[in-house]
């Protein structure tokens, strides 16, 4: 099958930007968690404090001419950056694929890709930035101005998204005297309602836990432990992901079988 040449330079470009957007995820998948600055200075090599240039700071293809090694020491530059310049491209042309070069494709996009640096930062840190949980809310509400949608779903999902993290995390506390979720999930919740709306708060939440426990059972071959420490944001970015994707096909699927 041949692409429309119009259709193809679309989804090149929209490939391009994310993974340009993917390379400055790299910087705050490392920086924000260290409460580092994510302007400046600039990206150097940690092992011998090069400056990067311009042109070893290319998406992807500067990680190849390069060898994966620093320029200046030639210290191994891990393969997580051009990975995740990868995963930044499929997120970018993902949105435009699913819902065309559009205000909401534009919108899945930037929303795939903040997924990605919360899950990622999550794993790692176990900690969700407000920065881009904040900033992610304000986009949803902004697009929903302009896609359709509206505000009031938009107002009353991020509503419902931060409620119910704060509801669960309450009766958690009440039930084991301990806070089962943090913040950082109350503004993830908060900020896919605002993309998503109510029905997608309650599929990323039932995804999220979905996921959460087949990692656990799979992680610890069945032997859970009652104070595992779980990544929860993690599975919840993965969880958003499928529905702002498939939602409504699952959905349709799921009803079927319980008919």
């Amino acid at each position: 099958m041949t692409l429309p040449y119009e259709t193809g330079f679309f989804y090149a470009l929209a490939a391009t930007l994310g993974a340009c957007f993917g390379s400055f995820s790299n910087v705050l998948i490392h920086r924000l968690p260290r409460d580092l600055s994510v302007v400046r200075p600039r990206s150097a090599c940690p092992q011998c404090a090069h400056a990067i240039s311009w042109w070893e700071n290319i998406p992807v293809l500067s990680w190849l001419l390069l060898r994966g090694n620093c320029r200046g020491c030639k210290a191994p530059i891990s393969p997580r950056y051009p990975l995740v310049e990868l995963a930044g491209a499929a997120c970018g042309l993902v949105g435009v694929w699913r819902f065309g070069w559009s205000v909401p494709g534009l919108s899945a996009s930037l929303l795939l890709l903040l997924l990605l640096d919360i899950a990622l930062i999550d794993w790692e840190h176990m900690i969700i930035p407000h920065t881009l949980t904040i900033a992610g809310g304000v986009i949803g509400l902004g697009a929903s101005f302009l896609d359709g949608r509206g505000p009031a779903p938009a107002l009353l999902g991020m509503a419902v998204g931060a409620g119910s993290i704060l509801a669960v995390s309450w009766g958690y506390r009440l039930v084991r005297g301990v806070v089962g979720m943090g913040g950082g999930d109350v503004m993830l919740m908060g900020m896919v309602g605002a993309f998503l709306g109510v029905w997608g708060v309650f599929g990323t939440l039932f995804g999220g836990a979905l996921f959460g426990t087949l990692w656990i059972v799979i992680s610890t071959r069945g032997r859970v432990q009652g104070n595992a420490k779980l990544p929860f944001g993690t599975f919840l970015a993965l969880a958003a992901a499928v529905v702002l994707l498939a939602g409504p096909a699952l959905a349709r699927w799921y009803l079927g079988l319980s008919r």
